[in-house]
């Protein structure tokens, strides 16, 4: 259980954001994050952190914060992750409006203020917006479309599955700190956080692009994404294999009988499912976590997903997703490493990219190498 440290009550009508923020041995960067948070152009906001059992000094650097600030409240609860943590923050929330921001990232100054406009505007249950990367080890900002894919969306906005099912659940990524809700919308439909230690975000995010009858976007980047954290979830994926596998399946069978779930939104759905496992399998660095995911998606990722077997090339948005696809479908293990170790070959020396683009696919191209190496000489102990 929780506990929450005493402070000043706030006027409800007063808090038009909440913003919830699970904290876990982040004190490496938790306070360059909370200055961006506390420094918002939107004042009329509450900041809720949770600390997740955290053994640094996480905790002490957010009751000192809390003391120079009356908008920022603190939880303390037993390690069980981000999403229990987003959950018990979500659960003494007041804001009209509510984000669920990590405790690494970066903001820009105007970020809350441009979604609360937007929303408040298009009277949205959702709105998304574009980001960007923060590498922590160059100190440089890298541009992406990936958390906002203009290309996947529609003329008019806002939209919603009826107007936009093809892509509806494409156009952005499963994170939620690039997103904000109406409270009000996730109180309606009883949404909370999966108790997962990775992925967590996959249900709450994807059933909210399916339920929400009003979807709106801010086409620019408001939110910096830190990669090259070791400390982050993402950067330890071999440890939380099935998390993944598991917060998909449950999306389907909440959706696979419902009356809504249609032919279009189905293929949008299998692209959203598929790209999301090849990602998970490639960003495993231990061969025991590689062998258990390839094994379970070529035995069960048809079955649990009804999935034809008869899929072409044109039913998928990423046209690479379906060459990968089949190869984890009809190769062995080793086989799939190799193709993928000649293609990132290839692609590191292709003229004409640029170096950070260079350098990602190098690194890459290593994990691939080394997990060919490992998985070559378990096999020869067999």
């Amino acid at each position: 259980m929780f506990k929450e440290d005493e402070k000043e009550d706030l006027s409800v009508n007063q808090i038009k954001v909440s913003v919830i923020v699970p904290v876990y041995n982040a004190q490496q960067y938790l306070k360059d994050t909370l200055d961006t948070i506390l420094g918002q152009s939107l004042k009329s906001i509450e900041i809720i952190c949770v600390d997740d059992g955290s053994s640094d000094e996480s905790l002490s650097i957010l009751k000192d914060y809390q003391n120079k600030d009356s908008r920022l409240i603190v939880l303390t609860q037993q390690n069980q992750y981000a999403g229990v943590a987003r959950n018990n923050g979500l659960n003494i929330a007041r804001g009209k409006y509510v984000v669920f921001w990590d405790a690494d990232d970066l903001f820009e100054k105007n970020a809350l203020e441009c979604m609360y406009k937007k929303c408040e505007k298009d009277q949205a249950d959702l709105c998304v917006c574009a980001a960007n990367r923060y590498d922590s080890l160059t100190q440089t900002i890298i541009k992406t479309g990936t958390y906002l894919k203009k290309e996947m969306l529609p003329d008019h906005i806002p939209f919603s599955k009826k107007t936009h099912p093809r892509y509806i659940f494409n156009f952005s990524t499963n994170v939620p700190w690039n997103k904000m809700w109406k409270r009000s919308f996730i109180e309606k439909h009883h949404l909370r956080f999966q108790n997962l230690k990775q992925a967590n975000d996959t249900y709450f995010s994807m059933m909210s692009y399916f339920l929400a009858e009003c979807i709106t976007v801010v086409d620019k980047p408001l939110m910096h994404y830190r990669i090259n954290n070791t400390q982050s979830l993402t950067g330890k994926a071999s440890s939380t294999v099935f998390c993944s596998y598991q917060a998909y399946y449950q999306v389907y069978q909440d959706l696979k009988n419902d009356i809504h779930f249609t032919t279009e939104i189905k293929q949008s759905f299998d692209n959203r499912l598929i790209n999301g496992m090849l990602y998970s399998l490639k960003t495993q660095s231990m061969v025991q976590s590689f062998m258990k995911i390839y094994i379970k998606l070529q035995q069960s990722l048809i079955h649990d997903f009804q999935i034809s077997q008869q899929l072409n090339q044109d039913y998928f948005y990423v046209k690479k997703d379906y060459q990968d696809f089949k190869d984890v479908m009809t190769l062995t293990p080793h086989q799939f490493l190799l193709t993928q170790y000649q293609m990132t070959n290839r692609h590191i020396y292709t003229r004409g990219h640029g170096f950070l683009y260079r350098i990602y696919y190098a690194l890459y191209y290593s994990r691939i190498w080394k997990l060919c190496m490992k998985l070559k000489e378990n096999l020869k102990k067999l």
